[in-house]
């Protein structure tokens, strides 16, 4: 029955249920156990082989043009993990291919193009970063003086939902655990993922299902298989050519990696008829600096938020970076 739980929290978000007496941001100690939990990568863990086939669902994009569409069909990403310094990523999507490798030669990445689509960097989000490391680590620490755990139950399950919200939009930011910690859901500014499924390896939670949404529509879906990865040709990690910049890699950069993005950038206002309208924007800043597969997540009035995609979507921001070399970035607000 506690598989059931993961489809709903945003139900669980109108319920109310009692606060009992917690110590001093309790909510950090559930944050981070979650991640312990689903750390596949930490120095020692058991080496593993990685396989997850997905698919991409179109975007809300308010346009018929072949190249504002976000990119979407199958896709399969692979990953060979020994150790925190010697590992494989490789990922196909429709004509996209990419690999990124670290050994004793240094990380290195191969791509058909250098940009990463959007959807790909969802899926690796989901996989690599389940739980924002902001929310837990003391020296990224955000301001956590709006969340709140609550206890409730559905049935004969329990549940803990820790949730708060996002300036002045209000945007939901919540996550729903099973008393013993395992995360089940998120809500990130009107984007919804699921883990369920999970099984048990090398003492860690492997979710076997992954499913990402924008309110109750489907963005993206998984399936993940693990297995010990047993003997591994070395020089499957070593790639040719020099070591990869910063900004060239596979993995979803956040914000306090980077330089060059602004908070004050990331937000838009539209009034509409019946005054400011909810919406929430996703959209790729690429290593050039232009937006790339920019989609409505959510919105209370779809036609007036997806007039201002169009506005958007020719913006031009000089190049994020990290440790100065240009980088693609993932911008997703509420307005």
């Amino acid at each position: 029955m506690k598989r059931h739980l993961a489809g709903l929290l945003i139900t669980i978000l109108a319920y109310s249920a009692a606060a009992g007496k917690e110590p001093k941001d309790p909510w950090t100690e559930w944050f981070q156990s979650a991640a312990d939990q689903m750390d596949l990568r930490a120095y020692g863990s058991t080496p593993f082989h990685m396989e997850v086939k997905f698919h991409a669902f179109p975007g809300i994009v308010s346009s018929k043009k072949e190249s504002d569409q976000v990119i979407s069909g199958d896709g399969t990403y692979e990953e060979t993990w020994i150790a925190p310094t010697k590992w494989r990523r490789e990922v196909t999507f429709g004509s996209y291919r990419a690999v990124e490798a670290e050994s004793e030669a240094g990380r290195k990445m191969q791509a058909s193009t250098d940009y990463e689509p959007s959807r790909v960097l969802m899926l690796l989000e989901a996989l690599l970063y389940p739980v924002p490391r902001e929310l837990y680590s003391p020296s990224l620490a955000e301001e956590h003086d709006g969340w709140k755990i609550e206890k409730g139950a559905l049935g004969t399950q329990s549940y803990v939902k820790i949730s708060t919200t996002f300036g002045d939009t209000k945007a939901p930011r919540a996550y729903l655990f099973l008393p013993d910690g395992e995360l089940l859901q998120s809500i990130e500014l009107d984007l919804v993922t699921d883990w369920t499924s999970p099984r048990i390896f090398g003492g860690r939670l492997v979710p076997q299902h992954i499913r990402v949404q924008g309110g109750t529509r489907d963005l993206l879906t998984a399936d993940v298989t693990i297995e010990p990865a047993g003997a591994r040709d070395g020089s499957a990690f070593e790639l040719r050519g020099p070591a990869a910049e910063a900004g060239m890699t596979l993995r979803p950069l956040h914000k306090y990696e980077v330089r060059g993005w602004k908070v004050g950038e990331g937000f838009r206002y539209i009034v509409g008829p019946e005054g400011r309208v909810h919406a929430t924007v996703r959209e790729i800043a690429d290593r050039q600096g232009a937006l790339r597969e920019v989609e409505l997540i959510y919105s209370t009035n779809q036609e007036i938020a997806g007039s201002i995609i169009s506005q958007v979507r020719g913006t031009t921001f000089r190049p994020i970076t990290i440790d100065k070399s240009p980088c693609e970035f993932v911008l997703t607000y509420p307005f």
